[in-house]
């Protein structure tokens, strides 16, 4: 249920960041995404419908760290260092409930054991 919740609240805040239009998707964010996206694929062999899915949640994620460094500008060392924890966590539980209904659960096995 926690992670449902978890999950709703990442979806909640990217959507509220896109309709804020503060962050365009960057050639950077793209090729992160593409990046991690060809990660997952030499893991477990993505077909395309996967490929398309896990990149879109890898832009997803990229917007929403885009979104944090925005909110986090000006802000003292100590603030961000003590909130980032709690941020990355949050990014780590989307990543994974994503990734459990994205791939078969061989290939969730074989992501979970490569990342160990």
């Amino acid at each position: 249920m926690f992670r449902t919740l978890t999950a709703l609240a990442f979806s909640a805040l990217t959507t509220f960041v896109a309709a804020q239009d503060r962050t365009a998707d960057t050639p950077e964010m793209l090729a992160t995404a593409t990046e991690r996206t060809a990660v997952v694929d030499r893991t477990v062999s993505l077909n395309a419908t996967q490929k398309e899915e896990v990149n879109a949640m890898y832009v997803e994620v990229e917007r929403y760290m885009a979104a944090i460094r925005q909110r986090y500008a000006g802000q003292p060392q100590e603030v961000i260092d003590g909130d980032m924890p709690l941020q990355y966590a949050n990014m780590d539980r989307y990543v994974t409930d994503r990734l459990a209904t994205i791939l078969t659960p061989e290939q969730y096995s074989r992501w979970q054991e490569a990342n160990k």
